[in-house]
């Protein structure tokens, strides 16, 4: 069955009861920082806090009364585990998910609170499905696929033709993409609705898995991303039916900058965002000429993440920022250095967070101590002028090799 504008519209009014209706707006702050009009859609304040829950209602709702009985299975890196979970307990399904060992622990907890059986298997989705296909064969599941699976991806489609109900107009559309589901069903909606709009797949630089595909290349597919949600190794055979004709390109993105837009979106527009739901940012922060003065829509397919993770990504954007500084300063072992050190801080207006006193640091001579301290300042040139008065005074100032 070929999916067409018409079947995401059916979709539509067949799962609209269950979904949030997520807003489209116009971020003023990010357009004006990187030249362009950038138009979001917060999707990660959608029910469970991802799109996946689209796919998963298209699918269940698509099921006899007999399959549906029969309960239903899925492997997923946390976002579909919870939109299929919850969507079973609207509709009275089992859920049973397959989730791979390195999972964020709060899509685990979310999962099994939205009513979801969780299994822990596999490093990856590929192993995580192989134990899919023993319980399927064990019991008798019905599976729903996280991406490549008709019904999904008409369902993921909605996402985008409920952002076009809310604006127009787009220059470009940067969407996530790990398996493809959400872009398929997004190409098939822009083919029909916005003919003029050029999509672009955005992913993680570990996972290239569309860029392969796209280009016919063979970059590795591993390692360790803050984007879990679209590490995949393999593009979806059906997805990517819908995929290969329709959109303009790909952009696989660095860790760096997800972790970037992570904390711009926190601060300026007050949301948190998991790492796959921050792809579209990071890509407009590596390509700025690339948008300049375009009207570009993102997706925040995500907000699921780890409140650790968070925390540390807004502490290591202060120190990317020179706002947080970790200064070594070499001074005479005698009276009175380490109140220079404070008085400058003080007067200048910086915040002490750590100081660590060392005299017994055995490069050093017996009669030079050291210190490290951690400072908070405005920004960069308020550090500089901090680290001149101390080195004003004869005490030689090196920064943390992180700064």
């Amino acid at each position: 069955m070929k999916i067409l504008y018409e079947n995401i519209l059916s979709t539509y009014d067949k799962i609209k009861p269950f979904l949030k209706i997520t807003e489209t707006s116009y971020s003023e702050q990010i357009s004006k920082k990187f030249n362009c009009n950038l138009f979001i859609k917060f999707e990660n304040r959608q029910n469970t806090g991802s799109f996946k829950i689209r796919g998963a209602l298209s699918k269940l709702l698509s099921l006899s009364n007999q399959e549906k009985l029969k309960g239903v299975i899925g492997m997923s890196a946390g976002n579909h585990a919870q939109g299929l979970a919850y969507s079973g307990y609207k509709l009275g399904v089992n859920t049973n998910i397959v989730m791979p060992l390195g999972t964020p622990f709060t899509k685990i907890r979310r999962t099994k609170s939205f009513g979801g059986n969780v299994f822990l298997k596999g490093d990856d989705l590929i192993e995580s499905k192989q134990y899919v296909n023993e319980l399927i064969n064990k019991f008798g599941y019905i599976e729903v696929h996280p991406y490549d699976d008709i019904e999904v991806i008409k369902g993921q489609g909605t996402l985008y033709l409920e952002m076009l109900n809310q604006i127009s107009d787009l220059d470009y559309l940067l969407v996530p993409v790990g398996g493809g589901g959400l872009l398929a069903g997004c190409s098939i909606i822009n083919k029909s609705l916005s003919k003029k709009t050029k999509i672009i797949g955005i992913e993680s630089k570990f996972y290239p898995s569309l860029f392969n595909a796209f280009y016919n290349k063979k970059l590795k597919c591993n390692g360790s991303t803050i984007a879990e949600g679209i590490a995949v190794k393999e593009i979806g055979s059906i997805s990517y039916n819908y995929i290969k004709d329709e959109i303009d390109s790909v952009i696989s993105v660095s860790d760096t900058s997800i972790e970037q837009a992570i904390a711009m979106l926190a601060l300026t527009e007050k949301v948190i965002v998991e790492g796959a739901g921050a792809a579209g940012l990071a890509a407009i922060i590596e390509n700025q000429k690339k948008f300049k003065n375009k009207n570009v829509g993102i997706m925040l397919c995500g907000g699921n993440i780890d409140s650790k993770i968070i925390s540390s990504i807004l502490m290591r954007d202060l120190v990317r920022a020179r706002q947080i500084t970790t200064m070594t300063i070499t001074m005479p072992d005698k009276p009175g250095q380490l109140n220079i050190i404070s008085e400058i801080c003080a007067n200048s207006g910086a915040n002490v967070l750590r100081v660590e006193h060392n005299r017994f640091t055995m490069d050093l001579s017996a009669s030079i101590a050291k210190l490290d301290i951690t400072i908070e300042t405005q920004n960069e040139e308020h550090l500089k002028k901090i680290i001149n008065l101390i080195e004003k005074k004869g005490l030689p100032v090196t920064l943390d090799e992180n700064n």
